[in-house]
């Protein structure tokens, strides 16, 4: 396939997901703004301040070079499981909405264009209190 046929074919295939979503119809495409979450989900945060907080005392610590750089591995370890346990909880909720919904594909929004928007099924999925804070723009 030429550069220009492949082209074609994505500008194809984003124009048919764009009719589709424009058209009202329900999309076999659905996306999850992380962001939103990430800004949002308690546990996202708290995870996130801790590890702040903890880089900052490992490298404010007055211990020798060999014990900071111990500290940092283990930091380095956590801040690992950490995000691994918050992607697997994003992934198994949107996973479990596509399968609700019928989705064939679910991106996360950054960098997708088209597609029904399923950001506040995931929120609600991670229970995710919403109430009272609207959505933080794209």
């Amino acid at each position: 396939m030429t550069r220009t046929t492949h082209i074609a074919a994505l500008g194809a295939a984003a124009l048919a997901l764009c009719t589709g979503a424009c058209a009202g119809t329900h999309s076999s495409v659905a996306v999850v703004n992380i962001a939103t979450i990430e800004q949002r989900w308690p546990k996202f945060i708290n995870y996130s301040r801790q590890l702040q907080a903890n880089y900052y005392a490992i490298n404010e610590s007055r211990v020798s070079a060999t014990d900071k750089r111990r500290a940092l591995a283990q930091w380095q370890q956590q801040s690992q499981r950490w995000q691994d346990e918050v992607t697997n909880d994003v992934r198994d909720a949107a996973k479990q909405i596509a399968a609700d919904k019928h989705y064939q594909l679910v991106f996360t929004k950054q960098g997708t264009y088209g597609g029904d928007d399923i950001t506040v099924d995931v929120e609600k999925a991670l229970k995710i209190d919403t109430s009272g804070s609207p959505p933080p723009s794209p």
